[in-house]
Parts: C-alpha cells; sequence; structure tokens
C-alpha cells in the first residue's frame, strides 16, 4: 500500500492539511470531535508525520526520546542509566516513558514522539519485527534499537548475544551435580527466544528439561517458589534452576530462604542480566552478565554518531560471560 501523505489524511477527514498539523502538534487547540475523526484516518492508515516535511519539523530539540519495556525492572533501570551517562554531557536531556510491552502502546509513544520533534529515539522494542520502528524508519528520524537484533541490516543496534549467553548458560550446567534441572522465562521476546537456543543446543539432557513460561517479576517469582515445592519436590530432590530474568531469580531466592530450603546445597539458581542487586540479594546470584549499562551507553554514543552523520548504521553485538557467586556451587573454570 502506498504510503499515505498529509495531503491524503486531511482528504479523507474532510479537513485541511493545516487541521491536520495541529492535531499533530498542537491538539490543545482543535476541538475533541475533530481530533477523534483526524486521528481514526490516521490510525487506519497507520499514519506517522515525516520530520523531513519542514511544514511540520519546526526547530529541533535536544532531546532523545527513550523508550524502554518497563520502568520497575532494573535491567531498563541500568540501561537508561547508561543513555544518561552519555546524553547529559553532550548537553541533551532524555525523554523516557515504558511500553508495558503493549503493542499499541509502543506505536503511541514513538508518534507523540516524533510529533513532540525529539532529535532522535532509543528504543528497546517488544518485538524485532514492532510497528513502532518502521514508523520510526519512515519519519526519517535517527534512532537506535535495544536488546533485539532487527531482521533490517539499515538499522542501528546494541544487543547481548543471547544465543552465546545461552550457550554459557547451559556450558556450565553440564558440569554441574543435579538430579533435575528447570527452566523459567517470563515475556515472549526475542531476547529469551536467542538464549534458550543456545541453552538446549548445548545443554547435554534437553528432553529432561521442564518448563515454567510467563514469570515475569519478581513477585511473581516468590509466588512460584511453592509451586516448585509442591509440584517438582525441589526440597527432596537435588535441582539446579536456570532463571532467564534476574528479577525473577531473585523472588524466587527470598521465598526459598524464608522456606528454610538450602540455596546451593538444595537448590542451585543461575540467572541472567547480571543487574546491580544480583550481587546485593540474600543469596548473592550467580548470573550471566551481559553489561547492561555498557549497552545504554553504546546506544547513545551510536546515536549521537548518526545525529552528527558520522556513519549510516553501527552494529554492537556484547558478548556475555558468567559471574560465580554463591547461589551456586563454585565450579572451577
Amino acid at each position: 500500500m502506498k504510503h499515505k501523505t498529509i495531503d491524503d489524511i486531511a482528504l479523507e477527514a474532510g479537513v485541511s492539511k493545516a487541521t491536520v498539523s495541529r492535531v499533530i502538534s498542537h491538539p490543545e487547540i482543535v476541538s475533541q470531535r475533530t481530533q477523534e475523526r483526524v486521528r481514526a484516518v490516521m490510525d487506519k492508515y497507520s499514519y506517522t508525520p515525516s520530520l523531513l516535511a519542514q511544514g511540520l519539523a519546526g526547530s529541533p530539540t535536544k532531546t532523545i526520546g527513550v523508550i524502554i519495556d518497563e520502568l520497575s525492572n532494573f535491567f531498563f533501570i541500568e540501561i537508561a542509566e547508561g543513555i544518561d551517562r552519555i546524553l547529559s554531557p553532550s548537553g541533551y536531556s532524555m525523554l523516557l516513558s515504558s511500553s508495558r510491552w503493549i503493542e499499541e502502546r509502543e506505536i503511541q509513544l514513538v508518534r507523540s514522539l516524533i510529533s513532540n520533534r525529539v532529535q532522535g529515539v532509543l528504543i528497546a522494542p517488544i518485538s524485532e519485527n514492532s510497528s513502532a520502528i518502521q514508523l520510526l524508519k519512515e519519519a526519517g528520524i535517527p534512532f537506535v534499537v535495544i536488546n533485539s537484533i532487527p531482521k533490517d541490516p539499515s538499522i542501528s543496534f546494541v544487543c547481548c548475544d543471547n544465543h552465546e549467553g545461552g550457550r554459557i548458560a547451559a556450558q556450565y550446567l553440564n558440569t554441574y551435580p543435579s538430579e533435575q534441572t528447570i527452566v523459567i522465562t517470563g515475556f515472549a521476546h526475542q531476547s529469551i527466544e536467542h538464549r534458550l537456543e543456545g541453552f538446549f543446543n548445548t545443554i547435554d539432557t534437553p528432553d529432561s528439561i521442564i518448563r515454567y513460561s510467563q514469570i515475569k517479576t519478581q513477585e511473581e517469582g516468590y509466588n512460584l517458589a511453592p509451586e516448585l515445592i509442591k509440584r517438582n519436590q525441589i526440597d527432596r530432590k537435588k535441582t539446579t534452576l536456570f532463571i532467564t530474568n534476574d528479577n525473577v531469580a531473585i523472588g524466587i531466592i527470598n521465598r526459598l530462604v524464608e522456606e528454610g530450603i538450602q540455596i546451593p546445597e538444595q537448590v542451585s539458581i543461575l540467572g541472567y542480566d547480571n543487574i546491580r542487586i544480583s550481587e546485593l540479594c540474600r543469596i548473592p546470584l550467580t548470573t550471566i552478565n551481559q553489561s547492561i549499562t555498557q549497552t545504554g551507553e553504546l546506544a547513545a554514543q551510536s546515536l549521537l554518531k548518526l545525529l552528527k552523520k558520522q556513519d549510516s548504521v553501527y552494529h554492537h553485538l556484547i558478548h556475555p560471560s558468567l559471574i560465580q557467586r554463591e547461589s551456586t556451587v563454585h565450579i572451577p573454570q
């Protein structure tokens, strides 16, 4: 389908081009009924105004839009911290928002950032095929994807090598004495898919692995622990847990400690991310490190280079590593 222009939107909505422009840039001066009519046509064609159209672009700001998946997730907060370390000394401010893993919200946030004339966008998308990525590309605004590898090679990204992270986790557990291994995952996402691919391609006994999914938060991890005791008898069978999210792992650790289950003597726990508090929880967590703050720094540095037109695309694949702490028995590497 041909990409719609502002003239097309105005014609179908039965308003002037100037009215469409006001709906985008200054909706407060347009009646609610007219806004709804114009936005319905825009939504129908997934229309996003191009910043290259001078009539809408206005003066550029020194603001960078940042869209992450969860404000409550320490992983994304540490990424934002890395971004700010680079943007602030360069005189840029950061406009931070969360998609909450909702696709429609992610798209609306991108449209809002474009309408507010941010100079660039850093986005941790819900999916590598996110419509929000296409909207940014069509708008002609510089952007960098975080925590995903887009299928389009012309898009800049910063991401952990999650295949390798899963492989490292499995290689470690292949040497680990255990009666059963349980894998616990959260949101369905490319990063998790790649971790699991690397893990199951490397683990010695993939068919014997027990799986739990959609365990997304520290609270849900805390609440899952009694079910692991009841259904999987982890209080009697020597068990290893591979949890693809440190937040969930910390919730499980806290509950198991309360239940009097010995870690790592009875249950060993391997997390993923190496968020800052993983070292400070009740039993310091063994985890796969993916250099979270560095991810934010590299993303911001890449975007600033794109803004200066120093290059056209940047691909950064961060190499993960194993961090051994007290939640597993120490195995010499």
